[in-house]
């Protein structure tokens, strides 16, 4: 692992947990403001606890015997001095792995069983069963301990062929599968399902999560990965072997798992050391590599840019033993390159367009309250001194113009009430529309219909009719949204028109990227049902966990619909609100400030003190928020 990998990964970790710092800070501000909502602050919370959890993930996927689990020892691992994953010669992990670090937990390997994929239950939500999970703690201070506990992964079992066809995981048909036949009617299978390795590694505790993906195999029995965890890896590693180029088998991965998907993918072409040829010179083996890379890059239609050359095992042994010249010829200090200067600061700079969405918003909210505020004190301080030494007639008609104010500013604030509650209402019908019932019964119906023929036609039929209602009740969302939005902006212009409130900018709820989602599974269904190999396809059982994989896919994008729905309501209303019932505060606090000075002259000097007191604090806060908002912007 080079130096500049490794600062990469600490300073990306580093910045994520100071800006999750700097939204903790904000929000202990807010909560010492008058006003504040303990919910507005609940979700500062929230977004601090989840920014503090977040991971980059990185995912690696080949057919068998590319090198993954090599490039992944030598990427991040050679520091140990020895392979930490297993990596001899053949097929090495033969199920899905992933490698994160867990503070909270010992350092564990957690295996299941295969036999789970007769369960309904997805990946995601199994992960959250651990009595369904094998468990060995592991010893990091023990080297030989951790390599014999994961050798697990490389573990197969003997399944009769007929169990091995209903889950998916043999396939007769394949000529390139018939000879593992045996003759007592077994095949080879994986023992384990999925693993997770909890593990201190120092990239890893710094928030990096490692997904090693084995064969083609593995990903079509799991449409789970190809559905979700792939597509939200923010970076996806594609090995191919060198000597053998792009094979029908990695072109077939390539184009059903993996280009059309990740957020940033890119062509590993692994073994260049097969290339290394003694009776050819330097230069003639670099132009062989290069052929090889270019016409990589054609056939997967890639940028060149994008195809990276090198040897996982030299760059591995190289790191180990120190071998400088051996490290830079095993082309690993350009994959490194990428990952440190660009997806890393990729993910940096998506991690800052959500905070700007969700924090930023709300911190020019509270910089615009804060200004008025200080404009409302000044302006009553102002006042106060313009009535100091003056007589009780004057101050009694200072206060019976303010007492006008005010009962035009509630008259404006109990008509703002009807178009609140009607607003409120439109809220619960808009979150009804959006409800884990409605959800429930939408996936039944789309389930129902599919059951009617287990075939790949009943499977498009279920999740065409599952996409197009949830679709249907997305776009419906959207609506209600930009009703409630012009009924508030009607009603909030009076406010500022008559009482010179500030303006307020409430964004439109945007549920295009979850409905774009929908369309994307749509995508997949219909070029699983157009694959040659699934066309008369009527297992019931490969049709069902590819249909529970989708319908789940689906499940998460309408979850992430609704909590952004319920967001957008909370911010729609919530300053609105906050500011209506601050300018009363002020309106009432003015009058009762005159009233007292009305009973007793001699209060005028005391609350001139306080305001300059107000004022004073308030300024205090205005530099705070700044050097808040400096953070969150850094």
């Amino acid at each position: 692992m080079s130096i500049h990998l490794e600062q990469e990964v600490s300073d990306f970790s580093e910045r994520r947990l100071r800006l999750a710092g700097a939204i903790t800070e904000y929000s202990n501000w807010l909560d010492q403001q008058h006003g504040i909502d303990v919910e507005r602050s609940l979700r500062l919370t929230d977004a601090a606890s989840s920014l503090r959890q977040d991971k980059l993930v990185v995912a690696f996927v080949a057919e068998f015997s590319r090198g993954k689990t090599e490039l992944i020892n030598a990427l991040f691992f050679a520091g140990h001095g020895q392979r930490l994953l297993p990596s001899d010669a053949g097929r090495t992990t033969m199920c899905p792995t992933e490698l994160f670090s867990n503070p909270d937990e010992a350092p564990s390997l957690s295996l299941l069983p295969i036999e789970t994929r007769r369960r309904d239950e997805s990946l995601s939500q199994l992960k959250h069963m651990p009595i369904e999970w094998c468990r060995i703690t592991l010893d990091p201070a023990d080297p030989r301990q951790m390599q014999q506990s994961l050798k697990k992964l490389t573990e197969t079992r003997p399944m009769p062929a007929v169990e091995a066809i209903e889950l998916g995981l043999w396939s007769g048909e394949d000529a390139s599968e018939r000879h593992q036949l045996r003759p007592d009617g077994t095949v080879e299978v994986p023992a384990w399902r999925y693993a997770m390795v909890n593990y201190p590694h120092p990239l890893l505790q710094a928030g990096l999560t490692i997904l090693d993906t084995p064969g083609l195999n593995a990903l079509g029995a799991e449409p789970e990965l190809t559905l979700s965890v792939i597509p939200n890896a923010h970076a996806v590693m594609y090995l191919l072997a060198t000597d053998t180029g792009v094979t029908r088998s990695d072109l077939e991965i390539w184009q059903k798992h993996v280009h059309r998907h990740a957020n940033y993918h890119v062509a590993v072409l692994n073994k260049i050391d097969m290339l290394w040829d003694e009776l050819k010179s330097d230069v003639e083996v670099q132009a062989s590599i290069e052929r090889q890379a270019e016409e990589t890059a054609r056939v997967l239609k890639l940028p060149r840019s994008r195809v990276f050359a090198v040897s996982a095992q030299k760059a591995l042994v190289a790191t180990i033993r120190g071998d400088v010249a051996l490290r830079v010829r095993s082309g690993i200090e350009s994959l490194e390159y990428l990952l440190a200067h660009q997806v890393i600061p990729s993910r940096r700079d998506m991690l800052h367009h959500a905070i700007s969405r969700e924090v930023l918003v709300s911190l020019d909210e509270s910089r615009t309250d804060l200004d008025a505020r200080l404009k409302r004190s000044s302006d009553e301080l102002v006042q106060l001194t313009q009535l100091s030494g003056k007589n009780r007639e004057l101050i009694e008609q200072t206060r019976a113009s303010l007492q006008q104010e005010k009962d035009s500013y509630d008259a404006t604030a109990v008509h703002f009430k009807i178009t609140r509650k009607m607003v409120q209402a439109q809220g619960e019908q808009l979150m009804a529309n959006l409800s884990e019932t409605a959800l429930d019964g939408i996936c039944q119906a789309g389930r129902a219909a599919m059951e009617e023929s287990w075939t790949t036609r009943g499977l498009t039929s279920g999740i065409r009719q599952l996409s197009e209602q949830l679709n249907d009740r997305l776009l419906s969302a959207t609506k209600m949204a930009d009703s409630m939005l012009e009924a508030l902006d009607r009603a909030y212009v009076r406010f500022h028109r008559d009482h010179q409130l500030p303006k307020m900018q409430v964004p439109r709820l945007d549920l295009g990227a979850y409905r774009n989602r929908l369309k994307v599974l749509m995508q997949e269904t219909d070029a699983f049902c157009r694959d040659p190999a699934n066309l008369l396809l009527e297992k019931k059982f490969m049709i069902r966990r590819f249909y529970a994989g989708l319908a789940e896919a689906a499940r998460k994008a309408f979850n992430l619909a609704r909590t952004e729905a319920e967001r957008w309501l909370r911010i729609a209303l919530d300053p609105v609100m906050t500011r209506i019932r601050e300018h009363k505060q002020y309106l009432d606090t003015r009058l009762n400030s005159l009233q007292r000075i009305l009973e007793n002259m001699g209060t005028l000097h005391s609350r001139m003190a306080q305001i300059k007191q107000d004022i004073s604090d308030m300024r205090h806060d205005k530099v705070a928020l700044a050097r808040i908002a400096a953070q969150l912007a850094a």
